[in-house]
This record gives C-alpha cells, structure tokens and sequence, in this order.
C-alpha cells in the first residue's frame, strides 16, 4: 500500500494558490502595509490634486456693465491644510469669466460685486486661449483641472438685498434706490395703473381720445389761468 507523504501534504495546503484570472492577488485590505492601502494611498494622493467645484468670493470686478462679459479675481474660500494640521490660506485667482445670463444680443446684466460668493467651476483642460480669442481654440497646456481655469458662477451664500426684482406667490415686486429706466419703441399695459407721486410727461396725453393740451374750455382765453368746464 503506498503510503502518502504528511510533509508533503502540508506544504502543498500552505502554498498560496495562483488565481484562475492570472492577476495578482493584493494581501488583505485591513492590513496597515497591504499593496491595497499602497495603492489606496497613491490614487487618494492624485484625486486630492483633481479640481471640480470651489466656493469662492469674489476680490475685484472688470469689464462690468454694458459690455462684453468680464471677469473677476476670486480666493478660495476652504482653506490649505497639512498633514500636521496647519492651516494656509490660497491665493487670488485672476481674469476668472463670470456667468451673464445671455442669449445672442439679449442679456440680463446682473455684475458679481467685490464681496460675493459664488462658486468657481473647474474646467477640465486648459481654457486660457479659450478665453483670449472668445472662440474655439486648443488648449494652453497640457494641464488638467486646475484652478487657474476656473469660470465663477455667483450668488451663494450672500446677504438679504437692497434692490431686487421679487417674484412672489402676491406678484411682482421691483425695488431700487435709483430710476427705473424703460426705452422701447412702444410700451403698452393693460390692467388699472396706480401712481402713489407726481406724473411728469414731457409730451401730450389722450385722455378718453381727449388730448390733455390741444382741448379747450369755453369762454376761456388762452393764457388767462381761469379755469372752466372742459369740452371734448
């Protein structure tokens, strides 16, 4: 009878076996040096340096106003901090293009002001030629989610307004310290209007098809400053 060999026998059950896939096996993911937490360590430390999306607030504004979209200087917001728990601030990022909200020639113009908050998109690639030639164009560089190719999309975490255009469940509410300016070719309302001041118009008005200054009282002249019953 042959006998089978226990030293054998015991190696061959200790032995790791190779995987079927022919890939590598990684030693268990709980163990503080396993090639997991290796790995683990190098794909945390090249996420840590992707940008996507950052609160930041805004430090300077140019090319505000009627004109092309500008851009704005902006600082992160969320500080630095090391490994030992020191805490850094960043640094500004400059000429950042702003959102406008725009169709074609047709805008609402709304600035970001000095002080807002707001978030800094990431672009994905190198978008500085981009912004120089306001057209298509290949990237600067060969760099990918960096700060420096932010675009800043405002109005997070700020403040109660002073002036504002309110849509509310009571209608429409427009305030401003300032004149509300209308200029169109025609401007037409339909509803009752109420006007809690003075009305100043420059030019005539048809009341009921009545002009205000072409119509006249009787036995009234011109000039005169008495007043009569007014006649259609």
């Amino acid at each position: 009878m042959t006998q089978s060999n226990p030293t054998a026998q015991t190696a061959s059950q200790s032995a790791p076996q190779a995987p079927a896939s022919g890939y590598p096996i990684f030693n268990r993911a709980d163990a503080a040096a396993s090639d997991f937490n290796a790995l683990n360590t190098v794909i945390t430390r090249l996420l840590s340096g992707r940008r996507t999306i950052v609160p930041v607030q805004v430090k300077a504004v140019s090319g505000a106003g009627l004109n092309p979209v500008g851009t704005v200087d902006v600082q992160p917001m969320v500080h630095q901090q090391d490994a030992s728990g020191r805490i850094m601030p960043h640094g500004v990022l400059y000429n950042v293009p702003y959102f406008r909200l725009q169709g074609g020639c047709r805008a609402v113009i709304l600035d970001p002001m000095e002080g807002d908050i707001g978030l800094a998109l990431v672009a994905d690639r190198d978008i500085f030629n981009v912004k120089t030639a306001r057209a298509s164009a290949a990237p600067g560089s060969f760099r990918q989610q960096n700060m420096a190719d932010a675009l800043y999309i405002g109005g997070f975490l700020n403040g109660t307004p002073q002036e504002y255009l309110w849509f509310s469940e009571n209608g429409i509410t427009l305030k401003t310290a300032g004149t509300v300016s209308i200029e169109a070719q025609n401007t037409h309302i339909t509803g009752p209007v109420a006007i809690d001041g003075s009305l100043t118009v420059s030019q005539d008005a048809t009341v009921n098809g009545i002009s205000v200054t072409q119509h006249t009282h009787p036995g009234v002249q011109p000039g005169s400053g008495i007043t009569g019953t007014p006649q259609g």
